[in-house]
């Protein structure tokens, strides 16, 4: 026969702990601070990385898709990410290099960027 109290006791983490208005006051002020220089910072890490973007372009260094072509001509962008999902290609860039090699019957090595999940290695 198990004996089972009566009165269970009570533990430490069963009760809430007493913190004062001020102190909840002070804790609000100091999380809308931090939460304020989070913002600020995030502005300023997307602005840095534009800017390296920008200067990638205009140097020659990167070029975009979405640079060279129009809003209007989304439909070609559509049509190379519909490309590579059938035909296991990881970017954009790799469907171009694809299209360039068949269109201009040239030899392209593809980059290798990991193995593609279900394929089965040679």
């Amino acid at each position: 026969m198990s004996r089972v109290a009566k009165h269970p006791r009570q533990t430490g983490a069963n009760k809430p702990a007493k913190v004062s208005a001020a102190k909840i006051r002070e804790l609000r002020s100091k999380a809308k601070t931090v939460r304020q220089q989070v913002a600020l910072d995030r502005d300023q890490i997307a602005a840095e990385a534009r800017t390296a973007v920008a200067d990638a372009v205009a140097t020659g260094r990167l070029t975009k898709l979405t640079l060279l072509l129009r809003p209007d001509e989304q439909p070609i962008l559509d049509a190379l990410d519909h490309y590579a999902s059938e035909h296991g290609l990881k970017s954009r860039n790799q469907v171009l290099r694809t299209a360039l090699a068949h269109l201009l019957n040239i030899e392209l090595a593809q980059p290798h960027w990991g193995w593609p999940a279900g394929k089965p290695r040679a």
